[in-house]
């Protein structure tokens, strides 16, 4: 009735879409919103990827010149154009289609992305220590801004059954005291909930802060846990000898200082390192020349001469191995030993023997019954207390049920021998076997995973990158060193961290 204007009809066009719930306000202010959130998190996301991908490759994040105009805007900004160029659902979310107050391209973004990243590995480790026991490896080393690093790692059988040796942390400490180390220590531990009772062995170097009897850093954690014991790395206890041996034998030591002088003159400068290199091609071109080296292919090569007074050499080479042998190598050997006795206590000698009675290798031929109930008895009483006769009946049935199962045969550690247990669920039977197997396994012999920890902090904090914060080198290190852990971090999860911070200019959710 009447005109399109009329209004009647404009009650039935009303009247209609009230009964069409597709076009309520709400519905499409729904849809809207559902597509900016959609568009804020997949920004978000290509920050995350790139974080973790710099991370992973140790690269630099930020660079000189970031604006727009710049050639090269540095790594993050070039990889998440990179993205762009990959996908255009990318393009148009990020860098110039993002909005002005959440392109999440800021430095203290990528701060807090990384963090998050850095502390899921961390909860991970966590989650992968549960509540077994636990050794704790530290080593300090100077970073290039001259601060003092302290790297934590957790040596820890995981409920598989397999030694695990994880990054959990660098920390900086303001001096290197025992006190001190142990405080800094005890605060990374604590605030994951690793508690000091479940500590039973230390791993550190020889320096006196670490070693000390009375006030060293293993003493201070003794003191808290009498059962954590102190294992002074193997490779650098070996290191410390060979040099107090080339102190104390004369001819080696004349023979390193020489060769540390020839060393000094010829690399400090270009031209004498240029010469050398000369000399070298030239001795080897003659020696291929007189057959003294061979080329491989039998060509090139003259007939050698006869050399004059050869009965005369084969003297001077009789006296020469006398020198050798007895002047030189005996003296050797003889010092190492003193040095390797001094520097290992009785009771950690002791420990580490006893420790080996479950050595698979030669069909277990270390394997004693007496040996392993005075290691449980004398070393872990408060693991096993009144057990010890339900321990000695589980190894007396060990012999003859595991050591004859066919995948118990050719194995060739203890570590191997722990996972066996657990795959076949042996350990449910003899549980306290698999007890005090995984005690021994925490017991540190060497300090490497602290040295690869080092290693990547050369590589991270760099003469242009020295000025990095302590915490994004943490954070960034243990996504480098953990990157197994790194990897299976849930996308998503980080997003809702991320979001749950603090109160967002835009919507994540």
């Amino acid at each position: 009735m009447g005109g399109p204007n009329s209004f009647h009809l404009c009650a039935v066009r009303a009247s209609d879409a009230l009964m069409n719930p597709l076009q309520h306000i709400d519905r499409v202010l729904n849809v809207l919103y559902r597509d900016v959130v959609k568009k804020n998190q997949l920004r978000l996301k290509t920050t995350i990827e790139s974080v973790r991908w710099l991370a992973f490759q140790t690269c630099a994040f930020r660079g000189y010149a970031e604006s727009v105009e710049s050639l090269n805007r540095g790594n993050f900004i070039e990889f998440i154009k990179h993205s762009a160029k990959l996908n255009d659902k990318v393009t148009e979310v990020v860098l110039e289609n993002a909005p002005k107050n959440a392109n999440y391209l800021s430095p203290m973004v990528q701060k807090e992305v990384l963090h998050i990243l850095g502390n899921r590995v961390r909860c991970k480790i966590r989650e992968e220590v549960g509540d077994a026991k636990f050794c704790i490896l530290v080593d300090e080393a100077q970073d290039l801004s001259n601060t003092e690093q302290m790297a934590i790692v957790l040596r820890f059988v995981d409920k598989n059954g397999l030694l695990r040796e994880r990054f959990f942390g660098v920390v900086v400490v303001k001096d290197t005291t025992s006190l001190t180390l142990k405080k800094e220590i005890s605060d990374v531990l604590t605030l994951y909930d690793l508690q000091i009772d479940n500590m039973r062995s230390q791993g550190y170097d020889g320096a006196s802060n670490m070693r000390r009897a009375w006030n060293g850093l293993q003493a201070l954690f003794l003191k808290e846990c009498p059962y954590a014991y102190y294992v002074h790395c193997f490779a650098h206890q070996l290191q410390l000898a060979l040099v107090a041996t080339s102190k104390d034998v004369q001819d080696i030591w004349l023979f390193f200082s020489k060769l540390n002088s020839i060393g000094n003159l010829v690399s400090v400068s270009p031209k004498r390192h240029s010469e050398l290199q000369s000399t070298q091609v030239i001795l080897s071109v003659n020696k291929l020349a007189t057959g003294e080296l061979q080329s491989g292919k039998g060509v090139n090569q003259i007939k050698t001469l006869q050399r004059a007074g050869r009965s005369c050499q084969q003297n001077d080479s009789i006296t020469f191995n006398h020198h050798d042998q007895v002047d030189i190598f005996n003296a050797a050997i003889d010092f190492q030993s003193m040095e390797l006795n001094q520097r290992f206590s009785e009771s950690t000698v002791e420990l580490l023997i006893l420790g080996t009675a479950f050595d698979p290798k030669d069909a277990y031929k270390s394997f004693k019954v007496d040996d392993i109930c005075d290691l449980a008895r004398k070393f872990y009483p408060k693991d096993f207390q009144a057990e010890t006769r339900a321990l000695r009946s589980q190894l007396e049935h060990c012999k003859i049920d595991v050591f004859h199962h066919p995948s118990f045969q050719n194995l060739s550690t203890i570590s191997n021998l722990c996972k066996m247990l657990a795959e076949t669920r042996k350990r449910e039977t003899y549980y306290l076997i698999d007890k005090l197997i995984r005690l021994i396994l925490t017991l540190p012999v060497s300090t490497v995973t602290t040295e690869r920890a080092f290693s990547a902090m050369k590589r991270v904090k760099t003469k242009l990158r020295n000025k990095m914060a302590d915490e994004f080198l943490a954070d960034y290190m243990i996504l480098n060193i953990e990157r197994e852990l790194a990897e299976d971090i849930d996308i998503d999860s980080v997003v809702n961290e991320f979001d749950s911070l603090k109160d967002r200019r835009v919507h994540l959710q």
